[in-house]
């Protein structure tokens, strides 16, 4: 597995429209691999369901919530389930990683991880992509 590290988050904003977070402007998610920087542009457009979890299991762990950071946690992960950009496995290893850099403990980020691979696994990949959000994220690679 790969290993990234200094997941940076700009602000941004969104509106909901029914199930779905829809991004209203232009932001940036920075991280790195130690030998490479990596700068991930989320577009106007962009949506989400947030942590895919479902209002009666929100007592447990929140999907969405007021704070940028956290929801771009999420936004980072369906981005790399969109564009295949990195494999399904490093996807879902970088979205336990930050949720526990955030501050969720491990029985709730890894629970949420499980649930991620159990029931989100059929939308990795372009062909699966079905909000067309591959149109809206864009990926720099850079040396640092």
């Amino acid at each position: 597995m790969a290993s990234f590290y200094n997941y940076k988050c700009s602000e941004f904003t969104w509106h909901k429209v029914n199930e779905w977070y829809i991004v209203d402007d232009i932001f940036t998610i920075t991280l790195d691999d130690k030998e490479y920087k990596y700068t991930i542009t989320i577009y106007p457009g962009f949506m989400t369901d947030g942590g895919s979890i479902p209002k009666m299991f929100e007592w447990f762990a929140k999907g969405w919530t007021n704070d940028y950071e956290y929801n771009g946690i999420y936004i980072l992960h369906d981005a790399m389930y969109c564009t295949e950009y990195v494999s399904k496995e490093i996807a879902d290893d970088m979205l336990r990683s930050y949720l526990r850099d955030y501050g969720m403990d491990r029985l709730h980020a890894s629970t949420i991880c499980w649930c991620v691979n159990m029931f989100a696994k059929c939308h990795y990949g372009k062909k699966n992509d079905e909000n067309d959000n591959y149109d809206f994220v864009r990926f720099q690679k850079t040396k640092l």
